[in-house]
């Protein structure tokens, strides 16, 4: 394996899943902020904080790529990729693998841990091929997660033209999964479009709508005070809300209620059949600990957003 060939200032197969909203550890908009920040100051790549993980990954790649070509029994084995594969200008691709195939007849096989992505789970690998390794903790599955290898396969036989290929996956150390796909033009389509956002979204340095609370807090930290005014489809949604949010409120008090009038019609019980339904009034243990003295540690002033919204009624103002 060589070192990372891409450059952050644009969309790459590896970051595909996140930048599409299919990654659980990184948001479209922590991608997009990298390549704008990137794009500024003329950086390609930044340093990532060491992982122990990610380091037994990139030493066991190769021997997990060798033992894939030969199960499968494919030719030209090729490993070292120094210089990325590129889309029109939208979207790169390094390779962990490449090789050839001929002819060669694959179908879906639990038994030999191989899995055929295609609509009757058969395949025919011909011509040049990509492969992606992969290693994790996590057990094993008949089909990947799309933040581990698929959308990031598909972006590289988009950039390079290959018609097939291959995910390998050891799990745990100690079983190796073969993945087999062939180009699928439609996701394909799909990434084309969202790296084209991607790009536009660079040079106009336009993030994406916040996908959380604590993404929008991050996203807009200005706490100067201003005040806009709604449009009709932001009136809308806050009429939405505010329903919703006085729903909820009454619906908590006829919980509160029912609740308590339950507890009296239990007294002592811990328990109470009622049809399908078993109602427990649980009882905690709590463990004897001996007074402590708690420091509180200093806290600096500071002013910040919140995570939810406050709604004012202005009809019931007097």
């Amino acid at each position: 394996m060589v070192g990372k060939v891409t450059t952050i200032q644009r969309a790459s197969a590896s970051r595909i899943p996140a930048i599409m909203g299919h990654n659980p550890y990184s948001t479209p908009n922590d991608e997009l902020d990298l390549s704008i920040r990137a794009r500024r100051e003329g950086v390609h790549h930044y340093e990532s904080s060491y992982m122990e993980a990610a380091e037994w990954g990139n030493k066991l790649e190769d021997m997990i790529l060798v033992e894939a070509a030969e199960r499968i029994g494919l030719d030209n084995l090729k490993l070292v990729w120094p210089v990325p594969f590129d889309y029109k200008g939208i979207l790169q691709a390094s390779l962990d693998g490449g090789a050839t195939a001929n002819g060669i007849e694959l179908e879906t096989d639990r038994d030999q841990k191989i899995f055929v992505f295609t609509e009757d789970g058969k395949i025919t690998l011909n011509g040049k091929g990509v492969l992606e390794a992969k290693l994790t903790r996590v057990s094993p599955s008949d089909t990947p997660a799309l933040y581990r290898g698929p959308l990031q396969l598909q972006a590289q036989m988009l950039c390079t033209g290959a018609q097939w290929g291959v995910i390998a996956i050891l799990y745990q150390g100690v079983e190796l999964y073969l993945y087999i796909y062939k180009a699928d033009a439609e996701i394909q389509n799909q990434i084309i479009m969202a790296c084209a956002d991607f790009e536009r979204r660079i040079e106009s340095e336009e993030y994406y709508p916040a996908l959380s609370a604590a993404e929008a807090v991050k996203m807009h930290p200005d706490v100067e005070q201003k005040e806009i005014d709604a449009d009709d489809e932001l009136q809308e949604k806050i009429s939405q809300l505010a329903h919703l949010q006085a729903e909820l409120k009454a619906y908590e008090v006829l919980v509160e209620d029912l609740q308590l009038d339950i507890m009296n019609a239990m007294e002592d019980a811990t328990s109470c059949n009622a049809g399908r339904y078993k109602v427990i009034w649980p009882i905690r243990h709590i463990k004897a600990k001996p007074e402590r003295t708690k420091i509180i540690p200093a806290v600096e002033e500071k002013w910040e957003r919140g995570r939810t919204l406050k709604l004012e009624d202005l009809d019931d103002r007097s």
